[in-house]
């Protein structure tokens, strides 16, 4: 037998054994040694007193770093899915104090005080319609839903009297909010009591704001109570007392803890001590991973609902999506209408964030696609290819002038007037490179109003060299009034075409605000073979945004796309086009 058993059989003060007739009780602080009298237990207290605040601290350390199994909000009681954070996302029974879930926004329901998430709320409130109800009964004890708010207040005073501790802490938060602190502190104190956790959290708040004896330690026993039991709001509030202390190790794992539990402020925190080097890229992975297993718990599939009016999508009721973004879907013009003010937020930067998954995917190839003859692809440079106005194909000059169309065989025009009529029939025939080219030519003449006009067809046919022009037309003002956000509009659309001149003009306008989207962008130019976004990127590298291996990667991907566009033929035709300049 070892000696610490030997110990913990043996009052720590006198050494009496445990027996029959002699009972030992624990340190209820530490758990460490035993005594059989509460007089051996004070006499021993100048000798164990270290040690037992020491292993209290341990103890109390493991208790509050211990990772909840949930949030302090649970379960919907109905669906049986995580309830959000977000307390506008769930309703509460009073009847029962369930905390049910409502699909979107949690409310109480007054007859068991039970908090659903909307989402079963909503489905209540259908069945009631569907099955032509005249009351609204509670989804989880079946009580009919009182119509008035003294109703209401009836069946949740009811629940106080039951001492159910959510109801108590509902009704200290509403008496706060009326600046009716005493009575707050009151059903807060009460319903903490009982072990409800938001309770502890709002005395945190009334001890740290003074509508209560300002308490440094009552603030700080309240959080840690609240944040034991779950509640990430809390945790993060200790984790924000620990940096300001110096504390940052422990600040970092109330992050952590906080972050899996699904909090978003928690999870921004430990990107910024991330970025001061007191987090590592392991951890802040790990939890960006909980974090979002975290929040997708919380959501019930919703998609083949109407996000407005909640009905299911079925034979005779089809469902069409936002057009802007796919998060979701709507029965009708009505519902959508009447949902824009709650969609309109997440609506934009969803479409946001598809506008730049679009705009940030690397093009196969650039505008100008390959030579049709050759089938490489054609240089950046324009001198180094030529248009055939009989088919509006782009071919590589090969240095000699044919009398036929390499591509489409027909007899090649010998005067301009032949070229231009030829461009003409091309234009009738809606071909967006000749509206394109022709609309360039009205350009150089100065004629900005023709210029325009081709050019917005040829654009609204795709043609990506036309979107490029047209803001450059924006810009400068010719032909039309100065428009920044056209300009960039068509400059983004020439770019997710494959345009690497409008992308590096992208990062030049990019560059002041935002220096990694303009690296971005930068990136995907160089890798088409734009020389700009070369000497752009080895500006950015001198100035520490680019790494050593993005520019390596940028420099080897631009030689092979430059490589890709060299042939003997084109060798040739260059060497015979120097010839042909030189006196």
């Amino acid at each position: 037998m070892s000696e610490d058993n030997d110990e913990a059989k043996c009052c720590a003060s006198c050494g009496v054994v445990e027996v029959d007739d002699v009972k030992l009780k624990n340190c209820t602080a530490c758990y460490l040694v035993r005594y059989c009298s509460v007089k051996c237990q004070k006499d021993h207290r100048l000798n164990h007193k270290r040690q037992c605040k020491k292993r209290a601290a341990e103890l109390c350390d493991e208790l509050l770093f211990k990772q909840p199994e949930s949030s302090h909000v649970e379960d919907c009681p109905i669906c049986c899915l995580p309830l959000s954070l977000d307390e506008s996302k769930s309703v509460m029974q009073a009847c029962c104090s369930k905390v049910i879930c409502h699909g979107y926004p949690n409310s109480m329901t007054s007859c068991c005080s039970k908090v659903i998430c909307k989402g079963c709320d909503l489905a209540n409130e259908k069945q009631k319609m569907e099955e032509s109800q005249s009351q609204i009964l509670c989804p989880f004890c079946r009580h009919p839903v009182p119509p008035t708010d003294e109703g209401i207040d009836l069946n949740t005073m009811k629940r106080i009297e039951a001492n159910d501790p959510v109801a108590m802490r509902h009704v200290g938060t509403r008496c706060y909010h009326e600046g009716d602190y005493d009575s707050a502190f009151e059903y807060f104190t009460k319903a903490s009591g009982l072990g409800e956790a938001d309770a502890h959290y709002q005395l945190s708040t009334m001890y740290r704001d003074g509508f209560v004896e300002e308490s440094k330690k009552k603030e700080l026993y309240h959080l840690e109570e609240a944040a034991i039991a779950g509640h990430p709001r809390a945790r993060c509030n200790l984790a924000v007392l620990d940096c300001e202390n110096g504390r940052t190790k422990r600040a970092v794992k109330h992050f952590m803890i906080a972050a899996k539990l699904g909090h978003d402020l928690s999870l921004e925190n430990l990107k910024n001590l991330y970025l001061r080097g007191a987090v590592t890229k392991e951890d802040l992975a790990t939890a960006i991973r909980a974090h979002q297993a975290a929040v997708d718990a919380m959501k019930t599939d919703t998609s083949s609902c109407c996000a407005s009016c909640g009905i299911a999508e079925v034979d005779d009721i089809k469902l069409s999506e936002c057009a802007d973004c796919d998060l979701a879907k709507y029965c009708s013009d009505a519902c959508q209408k009447e949902h824009k003010s709650q969609h309109e937020e997440a609506c934009k930067k969803r479409a946001a964030e598809l506008r730049d998954e679009i705009l940030f995917r690397q093009p196969e190839s650039s505008h100008l696609g390959d030579c049709p003859i050759c089938c490489l692809p054609l240089p950046l440079d324009l001198k180094k290819s030529v248009m055939q106005a009989c088919c509006s194909k782009k071919r590589e000059f090969e240095g000699k002038l044919e009398r036929k169309c390499p591509f489409c065989r027909k007899p090649a025009p010998s005067t301009m007037d032949e070229i231009d009529k030829q461009t003409m029939k091309r234009i009738e025939a809606n071909d967006p490179v000749a509206m394109r080219q022709w609309g360039r030519e009205q350009y150089i003449k100065g004629n900005y109003s023709r210029a325009f006009e081709y050019l917005t067809k040829a654009a609204e046919l795709g043609d990506i060299t036309a979107h490029d022009s047209l803001s450059c037309m924006y810009h400068n003002g010719l032909g039309v009034e100065k428009d920044r956000g056209k300009e960039i509009y068509h400059m983004e659309e020439a770019a997710i075409g494959g345009h690497p001149n409008a992308r590096h003009n992208l990062g030049c306008i990019e560059e002041d605000d935002n220096e990694e989207r303009a690296v971005k962008h930068w990136i995907i130019a160089a890798t088409q073979g734009n020389d700009g976004s070369i000497k752009a990127l080895m500006g950015a590298f001198r100035r520490g945004f680019v790494t050593k291996d993005d520019l390596a990667a940028a420099l080897r991907a631009h030689q092979v796309a430059v490589d890709a566009t060299k042939s003997p033929q084109r060798d040739a035709a260059d060497e015979y086009d120097r010839k042909m300049r030189s006196p």
